[in-house]
Parts: C-alpha cells; structure tokens; sequence
C-alpha cells in the first residue's frame, strides 16, 4: 500500500495534507506530523509509532521541509529500509503527483517527478505596460 508522511516544522504539514485531499481526495494514506507545534508531544515517539506500524510491502513516500532541518535528520535513521524514500524540500506538484500514480515506486521514478516538479517553480514576471488584463497570461 502507498503511504505519504508528510513531517514539518509547524503546521506546514497539515496545511499540505488539507490542500491534497481537496484537491484528489481521500485516495492515498496520507499521515502528517507537525512538529514542535504541541510542546507535550516528543517527535521521536511520534515517529517510533508511525513507523512501527509500517509493512514490508508499503511504500512509504516521507515529505520534510528542510534539507538538514531537525526534522529532516531524525526521520533520516527511518528511512533505510528500501521500500521507504524520502524527499526534502517539497511542493504542491510532487504531492499530487505521487498522490494519483498508480506504479510502483523506484528511485528512478522519484527522481524524475522531482525534476519535473522542480521546474513548477517559477518567478512570474508582469509587464506592468500591458494594455488590457485579456493578455495577463500571454
């Protein structure tokens, strides 16, 4: 089964989790952590049980925000197993694209989506002269 743990520092996890299902739904597990955000609650527990209940034919797609980050490094030591990956610095596309694929995951799949979604990023310019708002988009 295809997993998704998207785990950040705030609430950027569940703030990414929302926007998936609204967007496709309830298709995919999808399990978000947001760290820090409880001080009474202890991010190691919190991932001890997320992935103690992980089975040797799920596979686990793991979401963190910063490369290095605390929550990046404690997850790392999870993710040595070969049916879990996990990806730094993430956006919307990725999410939804992992979300509907219906193949199996490999590390060269992943590395493709990534490159793709990392060209969704993109400074828009506005020409602030343009005549009239039909042509925003051209």
């Amino acid at each position: 089964m295809k997993k998704i743990l998207i785990a950040t520092h705030g609430n950027l996890a569940s703030g990414a989790k929302s926007t998936l299902e609204f967007l496709v739904g309830n298709i995919v597990d999808i399990t978000c952590i947001d760290a820090y955000v409880d001080p009474d609650e202890n991010l190691i527990d919190i991932l001890e049980n997320y992935f103690s209940k992980i089975d040797a034919d799920d596979e686990v797609i793991v979401f963190t925000d910063i490369k290095g980050g605390s929550v990046n490094q404690k997850i790392i030591q999870y993710t040595m197993k070969p049916n879990i990956f996990l990806i730094t610095g993430f956006n919307l596309p990725i999410l939804l694209e992992l979300a509907i694929m219906d193949k199996k995951i490999t590390v060269e799949s992943l590395e493709e989506m990534i490159d793709i979604c990392k060209n969704q990023l993109e400074l828009i310019k506005i020409d602030m002269k343009r005549e009239s708002d039909d042509d925003f988009l051209e």
